[in-house]
């Protein structure tokens, strides 16, 4: 974009055009790009799922959450003002009203936050602090976008996904506004009275162009995850078969569980041991967890990890003290001794400090992993005793040695920090997982709960090991992406305060990119948890 940027200063520097018509021709390119990803042309033929269009509604509403707060913080901004229609063009309490219609009144438990999107959100939330001028350039893009081409893309998902009466599709309603070419005209006209410096007109230009990029990272990382929302049922139903085929983890194959259920002399503790031996062996030999244990861990990487860890504590915590009185799993429930979730919000707000929950992001696998662990909370709580017992006696085994990795590893002083793995009310790990097995030996259960339980047990493994394949997959994605961050920064945003980047300035974005670091603190987490399910 060298050649284009100059075209765009060009632009800026005449007076006789205005500020809507400057953006149009800055972004002309990023707009064709734009409308031509893969996403959005799949989207225009009708190739759209229930599925991808609820996680679409997750990004969107994260992003406008973001916008539309830092616009209300800024609606006496001289830059802001003229533009700031929240009746006519307020976005975020559709949205909630489509999430709450889709997912129902705790639809925010369900929230997923794909990396360019937090990417995104985090840039909105930035120049609202630093530049509100720069809000111009994204509001202007996202709502004259939503009274365009957003109106042809409600009618589509109507029909592709057969909603009726407008359920699901506030979104795309606008009712206070009668006329949107009417309404465009009249926004156009109040942004161009903006009165802007050359240096503040230039800005608001290069964020224009940087809100389609944001928007085509978006749009890729969306379809990156649509892909893998597709292949779930085909992912569910190799889960099932696994299950069944694992059923011979005992030695054969299926029959070797039902076998050993039949005869019930073999304990559950190790009947879950022999079920889930196959899956044990091909998790601790993967290259990702041979890296964790050589201490290959850095700080960032662990704070991402502890996002990972505090959702599925959350999930699986909230589904525990809600069946506590459960048969199956009151004999295992020891909240006092086990609870992690404490422990992971300290060390969150040791690290990000007390609003860390605004910053929470929540992997794809992550998510895939909370949503088993709340449906059989409510279906089959039985089976919450084989995920318990996994994650909990992997702590207390595998999980003091990764204690000891990370402390090592980051110079972390004090415990400061490394609060998830300590059990302060359990003297003797040893002792007390004896005591836990023994307990979970002497839950009840029939026949088809025990072989539940054992290919639940199998399950909880094979999560991980999915989640490592996404990951080589996710990595590779990521590499690719790197490069293309690279020439994207050095051609985009060559220019800062008039003078060339320097080109040592992009590998050190590049580190501090948000996106690559999470991709490497989903590393960490994923191996973390896996050290800690499978040494115990």
């Amino acid at each position: 974009m060298d050649t284009g940027n100059k075209k765009e200063t060009e632009k800026m520097q005449s007076p006789d055009s205005d500020l809507s018509e400057q953006i149009k021709e800055a972004t002309k390119d990023s707009h064709v790009r734009a409308e031509n990803t893969k996403l959005m042309l799949s989207y225009q033929r009708g190739q759209i799922t229930l599925p991808q269009y609820k996680l679409l509604l997750f990004s969107l509403y994260e992003i406008y959450k973001a916008l539309e707060e830092a616009l209300d913080g800024n609606a006496a901004h001289p830059a802001v003002a003229p533009v700031y229609f929240p009746l006519e063009l307020a976005r975020l309490e559709h949205l909630e009203k489509d999430l709450e219609h889709f997912y129902g009144e705790h639809w925010r438990d369900r929230v997923i936050v794909p990396a360019a999107t937090h990417r995104y959100t985090q840039r909105l939330r930035q120049i609202g602090r630093e530049k509100p001028e720069y809000l111009v350039a994204h509001a202007y893009t996202r709502y004259l976008g939503d009274l365009s081409g957003g109106q042809v893309l409600g009618r589509i998902t109507q029909k592709s996904l057969g909603l009726e009466n407008g359920k699901g599709l506030s979104f795309f309603s606008f009712p206070a506004v009668s006329s949107p070419n009417r309404f465009k005209q009249l926004y156009r006209s109040r942004m161009n009275s903006i009165e802007l410096t050359k240096e503040e007109k230039q800005g608001v230009l290069e964020e224009a162009v940087r809100a389609f990029e944001l928007n085509i990272e978006v749009f890729d990382d969306l379809l990156k995850m649509l892909t893998l929302a597709e292949t779930e049922t085909e992912t569910g139903v190799r889960q099932r078969q696994k299950a069944q085929s694992h059923n011979r983890a005992a030695g054969e194959a299926s029959n070797g569980i039902a076998e050993k259920v039949e005869n019930s002399g073999s304990d559950l503790s190790e009947l879950i041991k022999t079920a889930t031996k196959d899956s044990h062996v091909r998790a601790e030999n993967t290259q990702l967890m041979l890296s964790y244990q050589r201490g290959e861990i850095t700080l960032p990487q662990y704070k991402l990890l502890l996002f990972s860890l505090y959702e599925i504590y959350k999930a699986l915590e909230e589904a525990l003290d809600g069946n506590a009185a459960h048969p199956a799993v009151a004999p295992v429930y020891f909240p006092l001794e086990l609870a992690r979730l404490e422990h992971l919000e300290k060390d969150l707000e040791h690290f990000y400090g007390e609003h860390w929950r605004d910053r929470v992001i929540v992997p794809a696998a992550t998510h895939r992993y909370t949503q088993r662990l709340r449906q059989i909370g409510k279906e089959k709580p039985e089976y919450l005793v084989a995920h318990a017992y996994t994650r909990y006696l992997g702590d207390l085994s595998g999980g003091q040695v990764l204690g000891r990795i990370t402390q090592k590893s980051l110079g972390l002083e004090n415990g400061k920090g490394l609060s998830f793995f300590s059990f302060p009310a359990v003297s003797s790990p040893n002792r007390f997982k004896q005591l836990y097995r023994s307990r979970m030996n002497s839950i009840e259960l029939t026949k088809e709960e025990k072989q539940g339980v054992l290919e639940e047990a199998v399950r909880a493994f094979e999560f991980n090991i999915e989640v490592f394949d996404e990951l080589r997959k996710i990595l590779s994605f990521t590499e690719n992406q790197g490069n293309a961050l690279q020439k994207q920064m050095t051609a985009s945003f060559k220019t800062q305060g008039g003078r060339p980047m320097a080109k040592s300035t992009v590998p050190a974005l590049l580190a501090s990119s948000r996106f690559l670091r999470l991709i490497l603190g989903v590393c960490v987490a994923l191996l973390t948890v896996g050290i800690g399910i499978y040494t115990f």
